[in-house]
């Protein structure tokens, strides 16, 4: 068995004959209790764990499960002459045929947490197992999707990463894995047999390649993949060219495993599509075939949000409320264009939304934000969005949402009103009338002994009740003041005739009548209102007057 990976540590320890074997920093693909890979797609160890494609994966510890993605014949097929040496956007596609061995039924894969290495789990079962099986596992950063019209949607970007899997068939047959990266500084392969660390074709490098590594739970293997020799049983809907409904004949399930941080490394392993392909030959050039394509979003962001403070805002018309929050990046890669979008407290309503830019966040990284707005609602409850892409630059697919009720903003309205008057007697029409003139201010009180700042005043008026409360119709005309900004007071003034006098004698004579002063509080918070009494004698200054 001839096994070439880029770890050397672990590459001696393999080869030592008789020798102990010295135990790697890793667990094996096959052997870490989270997935079992023994050709069979139910979970036959009697145990919870490990997972299985039946269990399935994100019933368990997985990371992301894209599903079982069915790809029933004649569906989406490469158009002719595609390779993997070239962009997303060359790509092109097609309803159509491919040879029965090419085409693909479902395909699958799932990512674990392996004590911070990214183990990705994949496979495929095909329609006809009549030939050798050539497949590839592409994992892009980008969204990809296949467009309506034969197009792709996407780029490719350094660090895609496929997994070339090849199973001939034959007595004794063991399977050959590659594992290489997109790279654009490859403008070609670097010899017809390169290895890990060179280029192996035009925008691929190679990081590690095994041939004969079929999985077992007696290695700790990076990558593996493994294959059925007998019938199993499919959990899912599947129906062979030969032999029975829902059954897998002999090589026609497929399944493998790598741990991708080992074999290619870097902290950057946020992908957010996952694509199995059929492929012509074992070839890094090779044309092709089939292929079945899902998301498997491995970037993460989480976003918390507090509407912390709010108060009334300078005009008076709206209140400002204070927010913050915490933006973290929870999947297993650099997030990029990370952006905070708030709903100004009004969710049905994007117009007004804004945004705060947070740039690039670090795998495991947080970034802090915060923030004002201004509402008519008091209280509103405050959204915000959190969006980021797996590549500088690339679609913002990766999102989050959080509120919070902000707290409410309280006022006190008060208005505060004295009053003086003064009696006199007048001549008019040949007749003696008595004439009571009042005035005084009216002020928009500072507050209560709640502590709560006081509100503009608005339609403040000022009523005397010309001494008969109970009698409205003989009041004089109210005085309007307007509008009292907090802690303003305004003057007044006015006159009455009285009807009666309380007593016949003119040095017992007074009068008595009482304002009353009212405004309504800016922003709905209510209508203050006071009153005052004053009492004027006809003759105030005799000295012999009775007090009254």
């Amino acid at each position: 068995m001839k096994i070439k990976f880029n770890y050397k540590p672990w590459l001696t320890a393999l080869c030592l004959a008789g020798a102990m074997l010295v135990a790697p920093a890793y667990a094996g693909v096959a052997n870490n209790g989270l997935f079992e890979l023994d050709a069979n797609p139910q979970d036959d160890s009697g145990v919870p764990l490990p997972d299985d494609w039946a269990t399935p994966p994100d019933a368990g510890d997985a990371l992301i499960f894209s599903g079982i993605l069915a790809d029933p014949a004649p569906q989406s097929i490469f158009d002719g002459g595609k390779k993997d040496i070239q962009d997303v956007t060359q790509w092109s596609w097609k309803n159509g045929a491919v040879p029965d061995k090419d085409n693909l039924t479902n395909a699958y894969a799932a990512a674990y947490n392996d004590n911070g290495d990214l183990v990705i789990y994949f496979g495929a079962d095909r329609f006809a197992n009549t030939g050798d099986a050539f497949m590839g596992f592409w994992f892009f950063k980008q969204k990809v999707n296949a467009m309506p019209d034969g197009s792709f949607s996407g780029h490719h970007v350094a660090g895609d990463t496929l997994v070339l899997v090849d199973y001939p068939q034959g007595a004794n047959a063991v399977p050959y894995i590659a594992v290489v990266v997109w790279d654009t500084t490859c403008t070609k392969a670097t010899s017809n047999n390169p290895s890990p660390g060179d280029c192996a074709a035009a925008n691929l490098r190679l990081r590690s390649e095994s041939s004969g590594a079929v999985c077992s739970s007696g290695l700790n293997q990076l990558a593996c993949a493994t294959t059925n020799h007998s019938n199993v049983d499919s959990p899912w809907p599947y129906m062979p060219k030969s032999g029975s409904a829902n059954v897998f004949p002999y090589e026609s399930f497929f399944e493998g495993g790598i741990n991708l941080t080992q074999l290619v490394g870097g902290n950057d392993n946020c992908f957010s599509s996952f694509m199995a392909e059929s492929r012509s030959s074992s070839s890094f050039t090779a044309s092709l075939k089939d292929f079945v394509l899902g998301d498997f979003e491995l970037c993460g962001v989480s976003i918390t949000k507090t509407c912390s403070a709010g108060d009334v805002n300078a005009a008076e018309n709206g209140f400002v409320y204070t927010f913050n929050g915490v933006v973290t990046n929870t999947g297993f890669g650099t997030l990029y264009d990370v952006t905070v979008i708030d709903d100004n407290g009004t969710p049905a309503n994007t117009t007004d939304d804004f945004t705060i830019p947070l740039g690039t966040i670090l795998k495991g990284a947080s970034a802090n934000y915060n923030g004002t707005f201004e509402s008519t609602l008091n209280p509103p409850t405050n959204g915000v969005t959190v969006t980021a892409a797996s590549t500088s630059g690339g679609e913002a697919t990766i999102t989050d949402t959080a509120s919070d009720l902000c707290p409410g903003v309280n006022r006190d309205p008060r208005i505060d009103v004295t009053k003086a008057c003064s009696t006199s007697v007048l001549s008019e029409n040949d007749n003696l009338v008595i004439k009571v003139e009042y005035s005084g201010q009216v002020c928009n009180g500072t507050g209560g002994s709640s502590g709560l700042l006081p509100i503009s005043l608005n339609n403040v008026v000022v009523q005397d009740d010309a001494g008969t409360p109970g009698v409205p119709g003989d009041d004089p005309a109210p005085i309007l003041i307007g509008t009292l900004a907090a802690g303003a007071c305004s003057p007044y003034s006015g006159s009455y005739y009285p009807a009666s006098a309380n007593s016949q004698v003119p040095a017992e004579i007074s009068f008595s009548d009482t304002v009353t002063a009212t405004g309504v509080a800016a922003l709905g918070f209510g209508t203050p209102e006071d009153t005052a009494t004053a009492t004027c004698r006809l003759c105030p200054t005799c000295p012999d007057c009775p007090t009254p």
